[in-house]
């Protein structure tokens, strides 16, 4: 018998549980373990909306200036009446202008480029109008959403002997109401646009802006965490210039 507990009682001390120290010491770890990997689940979230806004963003204004300038560049095409025109409007403090074109091409083509609001309901509040078209008097169709601001400048060409035909290269960029005067002129546009997130709280904090990018103006700073881009380029048309 003793020779069994001599046996027998080493072997039992050995078994034993861990104690309440070594318990919260587990514990403590556990949690920095588990914030460690929330805060990176989150950085990850986080960083796939920003770039996935931005890549929406980026794709929506490659398509949008492309499309214009297409058109742009066809206004007068066959010697229409109004081949271009448009008018200066603004909402909320956004400049949303609109363009007009005509051409004749296998019949009369027209396209009228406007700021609407959104068809739907974006998270972004600043994201609530869109990029439109009318082609051929069909009626407004949304083309692209999340468009804050469109500001078309009008080049006019010179006109040195005074006979409405433009003879020279564009001598300034005027909006609407002062090219109103002188359409049969204009032979280039220059187009702003400023695209903006449907998703708020996309950036860490408000992105200051400025629009449009030339006008060396002062920055606007939003309230919202919305992920904004301006987007700017010259259109000459090819049936205006001198």
């Amino acid at each position: 018998m003793n020779n069994a507990l001599q046996y027998t009682l080493p072997y039992s001390r050995q078994q034993h549980g861990l104690t309440l120290v070594e318990i919260l010491v587990a514990l403590v770890l556990s949690l920095f373990l588990t914030a460690g990997i929330i805060q990176l689940f989150i950085g990850t979230k986080q960083s796939y909306r920003f770039h996935e806004a931005l890549s929406r963003i980026q794709e929506n204004g490659r398509f949008a200036i492309d499309r214009m300038n297409a058109d742009i560049r066809m206004a007068g095409f066959g010697d229409p009446l109004a081949p271009i025109n448009g008018t200066d409007a603004t909402n909320a403090g956004n400049e949303t202008d609109s363009i007009s074109l005509a051409w004749v091409d296998g019949g009369g083509q027209t396209r009228n480029y406007a700021i609407t609001p959104s068809t739907t309901t974006p998270a972004c509040t600043s994201a609530s109008t869109s990029l439109s078209l009318n082609s051929n008097g069909g009626g407004l169709q949304e083309l692209i959403e999340g468009v804050q601001a469109m500001q078309i400048l009008y080049g006019i060409c010179a006109d040195a002997n005074n006979d409405n035909v433009p003879d020279g290269p564009p001598t300034n960029y005027v909006n609407a109401t002062a090219a109103s005067a002188n359409w049969a002129l204009v032979c280039s546009a220059r187009i702003h646009l400023l695209l903006v997130s449907v998703e708020d709280n996309v950036v860490t904090q408000s992105q200051a802006y400025a629009f449009p990018i030339d006008t060396g103006g002062s920055l606007t700073t939003p309230t919202d965490r919305c992920l904004r881009q301006a987007f700017s380029t010259t259109v000459a048309i090819r049936n205006r210039l001198p």
